[in-house]
C-alpha cells in the first residue's frame, strides 16, 4: 500500500533520505514540488557533480559515484544499470539539454562543488554555460581540462570566464594557442599541467603558487630557469612548490643554471619519490642536491636531447622515498 512519506516527522524523514542514493532522490524529486523541496533535509555538503562525454552527468557522494546517462527512448527512462563492476549505478534520462539537468541537480541537492569540467566532445558551449553557473553560485571547481579544439577562437573567448572561476585542485590545458596569445592567472590551483605552454612565461612561473607544475613545449631558457632557482633559494619563496617539470627547446649547454652547465646530474644518486596522494607521485633520479637558505632540500636534474627537460623536486623531511631506479614518468 502507498506510504504517506511526506507526513513523516522531520527527523524520521531525514533518516529515510539519508538511506537513499542520488538516483533514488532524483526520482523522488520528480513526484511533486513538495517532495523536491523536502530533499533539503538530506546532508549533501560533501556531494560533488561533474560531467563527461556522450552527455553524461555524475554525482559523487560518500557512497560512491552515480551516473545519469542519456537516452531518447521513453521505455528506458529511470531504468538503472551497472555497466562496469568497478563503477556505480547509471540511470537513463533524457539529456537532450543536459544544462537543464545540471542546474536541476544543483538546485535540488544544493551541491556546492564541481568535481571536474572540460570541453570534451568539442563542446565549449556547455563548458561556458556550466562555468558561468559555477561563478554565479560561487562554487568550488576542483578540476578544469581544456582539450585542443579545431576552432581556437572559442577557447580564446572562454579564457576571461576561466579567470573568474574558483579552480582549486587541477588545471590541465592542451590547446594550441596562437603565438601572440597572452594570459595571466588571477589565482592558481594546486596543480597545473600545460601542453603547448609557450605562453606561460617566466613572469608567471615566478608568481606561481602551485604545488605541482608541468610545462610541455615550453620556451623557457637556461637564463630564465636560473632566475627561478635563484628566487627559490631565498627563504620564504615558493612555500607550496613540491615539483616542477619543464620540456623546452630553449634549454641547452650554452649557459649555466645555478653555475652548472647542462646536462646537470649525478649518475650515482638514487631515485627519490615523493607522494602527493593516491596514484599521484613525482620521481627524480641521478639529481643534484640544491639547498634553500632555510635548509629546505631540493633536487635538480637537467637533460638535453630532442626535448631537453628540467626537473626539480622539493622534499620535506620524512616525506621522500629513496628507491631503486624505476620506469620514467610519461612524456609530454
Amino acid at each position: 500500500m502507498p506510504i504517506a512519506l511526506l507526513k513523516f516527522p522531520t527527523d524520521l524523514l531525514r533518516d529515510v533520505f539519508e538511506q537513499c542514493n542520488p538516483l533514488e532522490l532524483y526520482c523522488l524529486s520528480k513526484c511533486s514540488k513538495r517532495a523536491r523541496k523536502s530533499l533539503t533535509l538530506r546532508d549533501t555538503r560533501d556531494w560533488k557533480i561533474s560531467y563527461g562525454e556522450s552527455k553524461q552527468i555524475w554525482i559523487w557522494c560518500e557512497e560512491g559515484e552515480y551516473n545519469f546517462k542519456h537516452t531518447t527512448n521513453p521505455d528506458q527512462y529511470y531504468k538503472i544499470s551497472f555497466f562496469w563492476p568497478q563503477s556505480g549505478p547509471s540511470m537513463f534520462v533524457d539529456l537532450s539539454d543536459r544544462g537543464d539537468l545540471f542546474n536541476y541537480l544543483l538546485e535540488t541537492f544544493k551541491i556546492s562543488i564541481v568535481e571536474s569540467m572540460n570541453n570534451d566532445d568539442q563542446d565549449i558551449d556547455f563548458l561556458r554555460q556550466t562555468a558561468r553557473t559555477a561563478i554565479h553560485r560561487n562554487m568550488e571547481v576542483e578540476q578544469v581540462t581544456l582539450y585542443n579544439m579545431e576552432n581556437t577562437r572559442d577557447v580564446l573567448d572562454f579564457m576571461p570566464i576561466l579567470d573568474q572561476m574558483k579552480i582549486t585542485q587541477n588545471f590541465s590545458c592542451s590547446v594550441r594557442f596562437p603565438s601572440n596569445f597572452q594570459h595571466q592567472f588571477t589565482m592558481y590551483p594546486n596543480k597545473i599541467r600545460i601542453h603547448n605552454s609557450i605562453w606561460f612565461n617566466i613572469g608567471q612561473l615566478l608568481d606561481c603558487t602551485c604545488v605541482k607544475i608541468k610545462l610541455c613545449q615550453s620556451m623557457l631558457s637556461n637564463q630564465e630557469l636560473d632566475v627561478f632557482l635563484q628566487k627559490w633559494k631565498r627563504a620564504g619563496t615558493f612555500p607550496n612548490l613540491r615539483s616542477l617539470e619543464i620540456w623546452s627547446k630553449k634549454i641547452d649547454n650554452q649557459s649555466p643554471i645555478l653555475e652548472m652547465i647542462p646536462p646537470i646530474n649525478i649518475v650515482d644518486n638514487p631515485l627519490i619519490i615523493v607522494s602527493f596522494g593516491k596514484r599521484d607521485f613525482f620521481e627524480i633520479s641521478e639529481a643534484v642536491r640544491v639547498i634553500k637558505d632555510d635548509g629546505t632540500e631540493g633536487w635538480l636534474k637537467v637533460e638535453l636531447g630532442e626535448w631537453p627537460t628540467f626537473e626539480f623536486l622539493v622534499v620535506s623531511p620524512g616525506k621522500s622515498v629513496v628507491a631503486e631506479i624505476g620506469q620514467r614518468d610519461e612524456a609530454c
